[in-house]
């Protein structure tokens, strides 16, 4: 059987009519559930629900937690002083995710964090964020070049891996080349990570978690990836898949 993947859903207002007053869509980008089931996986959406005990109960059917990109984390929850920029909170999904991710780290069950999910992982376990990078780092690498050239696919520079590292070890190269749509990026490193991957003007990529069976965190959108341009990411969501008992 094909271990069942459980991906974190985002706030999107209703895209027929653009007005907040309809009620919330819960959703992702189709290429998170596209990456699961090339890689193997079962993927299922998991709505934001206010009742801890079906939480629980939607947690304990994955085989394996997939936390996504999207929203800001909310300044309370990433251990920061408010930004002057952010991209969306979404405080309900904060709290879910984060309850999400304790459960897993308890559990030892297989989790991959993108972009905001990388964030949090960083964040749960102590560390802190830049809360804008153009504003706070010096550095000549866009980081939101993608979201510039509103290509979600474009490769946007390349990610130097640590070696002896989990993710080198997938990928099987020195280096690969990313996209990159973020604003924020991991400054104190949480506790038990190591970091295992950097962009070339330093800023931290990529983390793991060394201690646990699948604990990866990727700062770039490799779901938009796996498939074209660049198949090597496909040996990440592989590793993830392969690394959950269905």
């Amino acid at each position: 059987m094909q271990p069942l993947i459980a991906i974190s859903v985002g706030e999107v207002i209703n895209f027929e009519t653009g007005q907040n007053w309809t009620p919330v869509i819960y959703g992702q980008f189709r290429t998170y559930t596209d990456a699961v089931v090339r890689a193997g996986g079962a993927p299922f959406i998991m709505p934001l629900v206010e009742d801890e005990t079906v939480l629980k109960r939607l947690y304990e059917q994955c085989d394996g937690l997939l936390l996504s990109g999207g929203h800001d984390l909310e300044p309370a929850n990433r251990n920061a002083l408010p930004a002057r920029i952010k991209i969306g909170t979404s405080p309900h999904r904060d709290r879910q995710e984060k309850q999400l991710l304790k459960w897993a780290l308890r559990d030892n069950k297989p989790v991959l964090g993108i972009c905001r999910g990388m964030q949090l992982i960083n964040v749960v376990l102590g560390g802190n964020l830049h809360h804008d990078i153009e504003n706070e780092l010096v550095t000549d690498v866009n980081h939101a070049l993608n979201i510039d050239k509103k290509d979600f696919h474009h490769l946007a520079h390349k990610l130097e891996l640590m070696p002896g590292s989990q993710l080198a070890a997938i990928i099987g190269k020195p280096s690969i080349p990313a996209n990159s749509l973020h604003h924020q990026a991991i400054n104190r490193v949480g506790k038990g990570l190591v970091v295992t991957a950097r962009a070339e003007d330093g800023v931290i990529e990529a983390v793991e978690l060394p201690d646990k069976r699948f604990v990866i965190g990727v700062q770039s959108h490799p779901e938009a990836l796996e498939a074209a341009p660049e198949r090597l990411w496909r040996k990440l969501f592989k590793a993830f898949v392969d690394s959950c008992p269905a």
